[in-house]
């Protein structure tokens, strides 16, 4: 599994986030609602459970800010999006990782297959 590449986002967001921003944290948040409802790998929830709090952080503080226009709002919301987007790039390596071992698991599979079809049991 490959992923496309993807451009540096801006060092320092835009704050209120743009409307493209906000929906695009909105539909991550949206997607790994629907992966924690739709999975019982514990593997995937532990690690979806811990960032979609973080996710709806960057969302609320975002909303907040944009309610109040204060400083240290904005403060928290910069560091909010930067530890999510730490945490963002760590849960893709983990996800490019496991579907690594899925495309091993595949080949290995395929493998014994192969063997079965020659040479099938006793």
């Amino acid at each position: 599994m490959t992923t496309p590449p993807q451009k540096n986002p801006p060092a320092t967001p835009t704050i209120p986030l743009s409307p493209d921003a906000r929906a695009a944290y909105q539909n991550l948040y949206d997607k790994i609602q629907a992966e924690i409802d739709g999975t019982m790998d514990p593997v995937a929830l532990a690690a979806l459970n811990a960032m979609q709090p973080q996710v709806d952080d960057v969302l609320t503080k975002d909303a907040l800010y944009k309610l109040s226009q204060n400083t240290a709002l904005f403060a928290a919301l910069r560091q909010q999006i930067s530890d999510v987007n730490n945490g963002l790039q760590a849960l893709k390596a983990q996800i490019a990782s496991t579907a690594s071992h899925f495309a091993m698991a595949g080949d290995i599979i395929a493998a014994i297959n192969k063997i079965l079809t020659l040479i099938p049991a006793v």
